[in-house]
């Protein structure tokens, strides 16, 4: 009787602690459901957040520049990012998008030169048709550390039209733009040839415009930083040429140059996505073409 009494005491113990430990698995497993719920909460808000603070770190917004005295929140952000393991993730992902730049540039270049051949060869006869000249116009322009360039253009002024007037800029309603190429010029296709550029590696798709060697002599001496936008590839568009109007002056170029350095310190996938985004805005509507 002792022996039983002792196993049904066993027994029930037995089932006590299984109870014990379904229960207890029940509620670990509850606790780990909620905790990835409140994971996957986290990292979408802080996704969200993220996003907001490059947007205002990076970005600038109309024709203001960014200020130079950052909220309390886009402080603490450049202070956690800018140190410890965060910091290195961020430093190190923005090498490894520079080394895959290259390679996008190349490829989006190669497709795009293909895909557009059709539309070459339509622009090509109208510019034949409306005007004398050749149908491509290749300028000097500066690159990479000042390596010197030709970049390609649809052309879009009549033939010679520097011969009297020399290197200057455009202007509203210039008379020495053909009918074509004003159509060419508002919706930025004479653009569309610097592919060649990027194809060969002289350009990328995002980066400051390169300027003729001419220019850049004389911003320089007004601007001194002004040739720091050599340190990184020019490209078709970029950051300056989305959020600020077409540059005519000394005083733009000065202007610009802040978007340009601001660019260089700031480059991620986010930012060129971006200015992506507002070079098709800007080419829809037609906006910043001269």
């Amino acid at each position: 009787m002792y022996r039983f009494h002792n196993s049904t005491i066993a027994e029930e113990i037995g089932k006590l602690l299984f109870v014990w430990y379904e229960y207890v698995g029940d509620i670990m497993q509850r606790v780990k459901t909620r905790t990835k719920r409140f994971l996957y909460f986290f990292l979408v808000i802080f996704f969200f957040v993220l996003v907001w603070v490059i947007k205002n770190t990076v970005y600038a917004q109309g024709d203001n520049l960014i200020s130079n005295a950052p909220s309390f929140l886009v402080r603490i952000f450049s202070w956690v990012v800018g140190g410890g393991l965060l910091g290195a993730l961020v430093r190190f992902s923005r090498r490894r998008y520079l080394q895959l730049k290259r390679f996008v540039d190349f490829t989006v270049a190669a497709i795009g030169l293909i895909l557009c051949l059709p539309l070459f060869l339509i622009i090509a006869i109208l510019i034949k048709v409306d005007s004398s000249g050749p149908v491509f116009f290749r300028q000097l322009r500066l690159g990479r550390g000042g390596r010197v360039f030709k970049i390609w253009k649809f052309r879009t002024m009549r033939e010679n039209a520097e011969f009297e007037t020399g290197p200057v800029w455009a202007e509203d309603a210039d008379p020495r733009i053909t009918r074509v190429g004003y159509f060419l010029r508002k919706s930025h296709l004479d653009e569309l040839p610097q592919l060649i550029n990027v194809f060969l590696g002289e350009m990328s798709l995002i980066g400051p415009r390169p300027e003729r060697p001419e220019m850049t002599e004389i911003i320089a001496k007004h601007v001194p930083e002004f040739p720091k936008r050599l340190n990184v590839s020019p490209g078709i568009t970029g950051l300056a040429q989305v959020r600020y109007s077409y540059g005519a002056s000394i005083k733009d170029a000065a202007r610009k140059l802040k978007y340009d350095l601001l660019y260089m310190r700031r480059v991620c996938l986010l930012l060129d996505l971006q200015i992506f985004l507002w070079t098709i805005a800007r080419v829809i509507t037609g906006e910043g073409a001269r």
